[in-house]
């Protein structure tokens, strides 16, 4: 398979640059959360999916009405088909005192991964943002249930905002993710111009998402996945990468292929895993 980094052939998929600061992230210790789901839920999440009907007239709107019948079950279904997910948060580059912007968040499930550790001196502070309610309101309960208050903060809002109370001073965190968000937000520039603003000199942003893949990807494929997508108003783009690159040192860029739960296997889509450091 092809390797994606830094346009360098590495032999695989993944590359991580030469200093290795995406593979040495220090002793901080990380989980991998997969949380366990009956067949029952996942009937109810692919009904929310299939025929639920999107409505309203603004973005929140419209992220509430595909969601709001889902989001108690979203994590159990969701991390069999969204599978950057757990590479980018193995290699997020944590320091301690480490101030953490996740983007688009949604049920704060990043912070799952990090479970053992964010209650203790590798982290200073999080702040989960997320435009819609019924995410945000699960997020606030595993707040509370994991005993994380006052060390994780539950921000409702919208990620592409600089103005958007709550948020940290510009230049001061260390590392701002977004994952599975770029494709579902229109203005996608505006949330990368966001995390930029937000990220010290040296500090990580941290991408992942489903993509397309002009090198290794059929034109009829990617026609397919960018169709199925948009139905969801989930827009597939080149261009996520290739600005990210250009707006960031690149550090470590995977792309692969995975699967969905009760989609036949021989259906892959294309997802990536980024990290970059602000210039």
């Amino acid at each position: 398979e092809r390797s994606a980094g830094g346009g360098r052939e590495t032999g695989g998929r993944r590359h991580d640059d030469d200093d290795g600061r995406a593979r040495m992230v220090g002793e901080v210790e990380r989980t991998d959360y997969a949380p366990q789901g009956t067949i029952m839920d996942d009937l109810r999440v692919l009904k929310a999916m299939w025929f639920g009907n999107i409505k309203g007239g603004s973005h929140q709107d419209q992220l509430e009405s595909f969601y709001n019948k889902q989001a108690h079950l979203y994590d159990q279904y969701r991390h069999r088909m969204l599978h950057g997910r757990k590479p980018l948060m193995m290699k997020m580059p944590v320091q301690k005192g480490c101030v953490w912007v996740d983007l688009g968040g949604g049920t704060a499930s990043n912070v799952e991964f990090f479970s053992k550790s964010v209650m203790t001196d590798w982290f200073d502070k999080v702040y989960v943002v997320d435009l819609t309610p019924s995410l945000a309101k699960v997020a606030k309960k595993r707040v509370a249930d994991n005993k994380w208050g006052g060390k994780v903060e539950i921000i409702l809002g919208d990620a592409t905002d600089p103005k958007l109370e709550g948020l940290p001073p510009s230049g001061s965190c260390d590392v701002v993710s977004i994952s599975y968000a770029v494709t579902m937000i229109p203005n996608w520039k505006d949330v990368l111009q966001n995390a930029y603003r937000l990220l010290k000199p040296g500090g990580h942003i941290c991408v992942c998402d489903f993509t397309l893949d002009a090198k290794s990807q059929w034109s009829a494929s990617k026609k397919f996945w960018k169709y199925l997508f948009s139905t969801d108003h989930i827009y597939l783009n080149e261009e996520h990468i290739t600005t990210l690159q250009t707006m960031f040192e690149e550090k470590h860029l995977e792309v692969s292929y995975g699967t969905f739960p009760y989609v036949p296997r021989l259906l892959k889509c294309p997802y990536y895993a980024f990290i970059g450091m602000k210039k």
